[in-house]
């Protein structure tokens, strides 16, 4: 089987999922695209499709969104995962994988998580370092968690999308 893991990436931790994702998925031809930087292939193609992205203020990356948007059909005839990388775990990280994809999409995913977050504040811009600030400060209730990769959700997803 094909599987094609499309995704949106703003510092480059979305990009280290894909890799650990990519590593675990038994499908003989895995091909990753990052939206902004590469090509789409034709996506006719493919038995399986992963789209995910990272989360920054609450919301998808736009060109995940979009290439959502404009695919939709062709994605509604495939197996599909969606996955999101996010500072938030539990009950918050769900709530932001079901609010970032269209309904219709997300009810026919087989296989949805979040699979971790890390912020660094070395690549982040100001604008960025101060949101995060701002964030921090309004959720002294819930610490934020900015760990790294989720490994055991990562083995998990890759094993449902294995058995599809």
């Amino acid at each position: 089987m094909s599987v094609l893991i499309v995704y949106g990436t703003k510092y480059g931790f979305t990009t280290q999922c894909v890799d650990a994702l990519a590593s675990e998925l038994q499908d003989e031809d895995i091909k990753k695209i990052n939206l902004q930087t590469d090509n789409l292939p034709n996506l006719s193609g493919f038995d399986k499709i992963i789209i995910g992205g990272s989360i920054y203020a609450g919301m998808l990356r736009k060109n995940v969104k979009k290439f959502c948007q404009e695919n939709k059909g062709i994605i509604l005839d495939k197996k599909i995962g969606l996955f999101i990388t996010c500072a938030s775990d539990g009950e918050t990280a769900e709530k932001q994988l079901h609010s970032n994809f269209d309904d219709e999409l997300y009810q026919h995913a087989t296989v949805k998580d979040y699979l971790g977050g890390k912020f660094d504040s070395e690549k982040a811009k100001f604008f960025d370092r101060f949101i995060i600030k701002m964030v921090s400060k309004s959720n002294k209730d819930k610490p934020q968690k900015i760990f790294g990769i989720e490994k055991e959700r990562v083995r998990l997803f890759a094993e449902k999308m294995n058995q599809l």
